[in-house]
């Protein structure tokens, strides 16, 4: 497997991965937090906000409309 076909299904993996991870949080089965010193303090909405920036940005790199270079074959 080249490195550009490894790339891109590690990229999907990842993707995948995130959309689970983001489900879960929505769906309320999942809660993420952090403790400051003073208590447990909620990040859920961070965390959703986070995934969904990631997934965007998953997404730009796997589609050829995506904002990333993409350099064809041809040219090389």
């Amino acid at each position: 497997m080249s490195a550009p076909d490894r790339f891109i299904a590690w990229c999907k993996q990842e993707q995948a991965s995130i959309d689970q991870e983001l489900e879960l949080m929505v769906s309320g089965k999942v809660r993420t937090g952090e403790d400051i010193g003073a208590g447990w303090i909620d990040t859920t909405d961070d965390s959703i906000e986070r995934a969904k920036a990631r997934l965007a940005e998953l997404n730009e790199l796997l589609t050829e409309a995506g904002s990333a270079t993409v350099v064809k074959p041809e040219s090389l």
